[in-house]
């Protein structure tokens, strides 16, 4: 499990902005049942957090918001890495035949 790009084989010695656009790319391969259930999965994350929050009537609510901000990538981007991994390669060599 990756938490961070840096972390991906595939994508080791690339610089961010780099890594960036290829896991955009490898998620704009993943077929149509594949980005719903990645996206359901988020949603699910979400859902259930900003119910909570919603009941909050506080200065709290900043504090709270803060920590979802920081936590949101921090679940989904290795769920959004275990979904491309298999697109990544194609991704990377799409990547590189578009900048030449």
């Amino acid at each position: 499990m990756f938490f961070t790009s840096r972390n991906i084989p595939e994508l080791k010695g690339l610089k961010y902005a780099e890594r960036a656009e290829i896991i955009k790319l490898a998620q704009g391969n993943l077929t149509t049942p594949q980005k719903t259930v990645l996206n359901i999965i988020k949603l699910l994350f979400l859902t259930p957090l900003f119910l909570l929050l919603a009941n909050i009537e506080s200065w709290w609510l900043l504090l709270y918001l803060f920590i979802l901000g920081i936590s949101y990538p921090v679940v989904t981007n290795p769920i959004t890495f275990y979904f491309i991994r298999h697109t990544l390669k194609d991704a990377k060599d799409e990547y590189f035949r578009l900048i030449k």
